[in-house]
């Protein structure tokens, strides 16, 4: 039992590291994608 308790836990660190990165890098992904279209919006409206 005891080893099973060490790999849940092992598994739940993991998962929660993982989902934070992929949280923050979401997140930039999203900024990103949100500045090219502010700049797109300008360039559109100088025409």
């Amino acid at each position: 039992m005891k080893i099973m308790d060490d790999n849940l836990g092992s598994i739940e660190k993991e998962y929660s590291a993982t989902k934070v990165r992929l949280e923050k890098e979401l997140k930039e992904i999203k900024a990103g994608y949100e500045l090219k279209l502010e700049k797109l919006a300008k360039e559109k409206e100088e025409k």
